[in-house]
């Protein structure tokens, strides 16, 4: 093959490989071993030029072809070219169609790269589908079901990027923001940038947040509650390692950490689900979150498999 391969590179050099013997190179070139041919011929090719440079021929019997060093690199450039182009149309062929899924078990975080370049935190119990036709349809497009950290990347073009979750709709504008549907309600926090918030009912006007903003829509009755001049710790500390908890009742954090953990939490005190906690627990996993909140309220958690019993000490 190596011999086949020498034969028909002199023939490309020279200009003169036929179309069937022009296939037949490029089928050469798709080989492992393509590259090592290649380069050893570019430096026989080089060295063979200079040594004609360095010789004065008395009388030459017939004209030999004698390349530049400038000629030499431009053939090393189109064959490249040529590489270059059969790769880009490997790599299209194979690039992914359609739609992708990703999702989180219950006590897992992922970071995730798109192929746009934009960055995604899921947070546990959590699921984002992404469409790979994005660039054929100019427009990136996310599905969100549970909670996510987008940090988008600008584009040339202003490819708008859209997350949907149930009945709203998020317009991004080069942003970093929280979404969380896991309840009745949709809540958004806005961190930088700008994101317009569409809701299903067109009647509705666009809601714009800025930074420090934080949105509660509630899809069924289109009720919203906004928010400014917030904090991402108070609306989206997960993202740093933590579980805020900042003046909410015990009964509405057991219903986060079923969210997260997969947790069927019973207790029978309601002076107990009643008390307000003001606290920071590490988001590591379900055993150091249980332990953290035993110590602070002097309560006990009596587990069977996913169903959790709590008791006052």
């Amino acid at each position: 093959m190596k011999n086949k391969f020498q034969e028909l590179f002199k023939k490309y050099v020279d200009g003169t490989l036929s179309r069937e013997e022009y296939d037949k190179f490029l089928s050469l070139l798709d080989s492992e071993s393509a590259m090592a041919d290649l380069d050893n011929e570019l430096e026989n090719l080089w060295e063979k030029d200079s040594q004609n440079e360095s010789k004065v021929p008395v009388k030459p019997i017939a004209a030999k072809a004698s390349y530049s060093p400038k000629f030499i690199w431009g053939i090393a450039a189109s064959v490249l070219m040529v590489l270059g182009f059969a790769s880009w149309f490997l790599l299209l062929q194979q690039r992914p169609s359609g739609i992708e899924s990703y999702s989180t078990d219950f006590g897992e975080v992922r970071e995730l790269l798109l192929p746009d370049g934009s960055e995604v935190k899921l947070n546990a119990n959590s699921t984002i589908t992404w469409d790979n036709a994005w660039e054929e349809k100019g427009k990136r497009q996310i599905v969100l079901t549970g909670e996510a950290f987008f940090d988008i990347q600008s584009l040339p073009g202003k490819i708008p990027f859209v997350v949907e979750t149930g009945k709203v709709s998020l317009e991004v504008i080069g942003t970093s923001f929280n979404v969380d549907n896991r309840s009745e309600k949709v809540e958004i926090y806005l961190d930088e940038g700008r994101l317009n918030v569409h809701m299903e009912d067109p009647e509705i006007d666009i809601i714009k947040m800025i930074p420090g903003d934080k949105v509660q829509v509630d899809p069924e009755t289109n009720k919203i509650d906004k928010e400014s001049n917030t904090s991402l710790i108070n609306s989206a500390s997960w993202k740093n390692g933590i579980l805020n908890f900042k003046d909410m009742k015990l009964a509405d954090v057991l219903v986060k950490l079923t969210d997260i953990y997969g947790k069927t939490f019973v207790c029978e005190n309601e002076a107990l689900l009643d008390i307000d906690l003001y606290l920071g627990v590490p988001f590591a996993d379900w055993d150091t979150v249980k332990q953290v909140l035993a110590l602070s309220l002097d309560i006990e958690f009596i587990e069977n498999n996913d169903l959790v019993e709590i008791k006052r000490l």
